[in-house]
């Protein structure tokens, strides 16, 4: 008979195999180091569909080829894009950019039912046409162009298993912020503290992609690829929204969740519109524009720069600046997500690079 010490000892290492294989990033070796403090850049001569089509591919190229991670199926077959609508239909991850990873993908040896879409608020994955119109659901379904859309507000993809717990501080929370989170705390105070990950993006995929825009945000300062990937990532997310003061280190917290981090792939942005005050809601007023997009393992520095183009706008028209280093910024570069001060960016043309 095999001793059982000798069987435990197989049993782990079957464990641990199984969840070398089921992660993308192995943060343990540290393997995402190399590429901290990168964004491959590239210029794009329009906005046209076909130019973000070109560049969204040979952008993932490049990724593969740089980092030698290979975005094609694994152990679970499946990958997410999560991508950003809570501005409306003015501002939000442009559809040819969508399209254009999900052809990529599906190249790759996915099939378009192997890929799905996340965002927060169903009302506004359909403002910005990710979503059919009420009066078509029961027809088309929850799909853009054959892939699955996931709202995260309709509790399709919660699992009582993944939830970021944190209370709020009266202290700490604004007025307007008490009444809205009234309802919620008289009615269940435990699930007041919790906001539930999607779990498809923490145990149903091999990997996801981070797919941002950029916005202003009163609580954090900006929305961008940090922020996209937490508290537009959660249920409940509204109480951090209006806690300016706990916000910023949710951001931090709930990016730096192993299990979120070990399948967050990249991040790929598009500067075609930003807005750089009186977000997220948008203000067309407000916008700016860089003929752009960038791409990035490291959504620190990704955000550290974004920053800087909505400070720039805000100085050229009279608005007064954001933080250099944001605390969101700041508690991220803490918890070693990445770097976050600009001059410690090394931007790679894309235009220059044959993948």
């Amino acid at each position: 008979m095999q001793p059982l010490w000798s069987l435990i000892a197989m049993s782990l290492l079957t464990q641990m195999a199984f969840a070398q294989e089921s992660i993308f990033w192995d943060y343990e070796l540290d393997q995402t180091r190399p590429f901290s403090g990168i964004i491959w850049r590239s210029t794009l001569p329009d906005f046209s569909d076909e130019t973000y089509y070109e560049r969204t591919q040979t952008m993932l190229a490049i990724f593969e080829k740089e980092t030698g991670k290979s975005l094609v199926p694994g152990k679970l077959g499946k990958a997410a894009l999560k991508i950003y609508t809570n501005s409306g239909a003015g501002l939000h991850t442009p559809k040819p950019v969508v399209d254009a990873v999900v052809d990529y993908l599906v190249s790759n040896g996915f099939s378009p039912n192997d890929i799905s879409l996340v965002d927060a608020r169903a009302e506004d994955l359909r403002d910005a046409g990710y979503l059919p119109p009420l009066s078509q659901i029961d027809v088309k379904g929850p799909y853009y162009k054959g892939t699955r859309v996931y709202a995260i507000d309709d509790g399709a993809v919660k699992s009582p298993a993944w939830f970021y717990e944190s209370p709020l501080p009266r202290e700490f929370t604004s007025p307007l912020g008490r009444e809205l989170l009234l309802p919620t705390l008289v009615l269940d105070p435990e699930e007041a503290r919790k906001s539930y990950l999607p779990v498809n993006l923490v145990q149903e995929v091999d990997f996801w992609i981070n797919l941002p825009a950029a916005s202003h945000h009163p609580a954090t300062g900006m929305s961008g690829a940090l922020v996209n990937a937490s508290l537009w990532n959660i249920t409940n997310g509204t109480r951090f929204f209006n806690s300016p003061a706990n916000a910023p280190v949710a951001v931090a917290e709930i990016t730096a969740i192993p299990e979120l981090k070990a399948t967050w792939a990249l991040n790929l942005i598009s500067l075609e519109q930003y807005q750089y005050i009186a977000g997220p809601g948008y203000n067309a007023n407000y916008t700016g524009s860089v003929p752009e997009m960038w791409m990035s393992v490291d959504p620190v520095i990704m955000d550290a720069n974004l920053v800087q183009i909505l400070n720039k706008a805000r100085a050229s028209n009279g608005f007064s600046q954001l933080p250099e280093v944001p605390e969101f910024v700041l508690y991220s570069i803490q918890l070693g997500l990445g770097r976050g001060i600009p001059s410690e960016t090394r931007f790679i043309s894309v235009d220059e690079v044959n993948p």
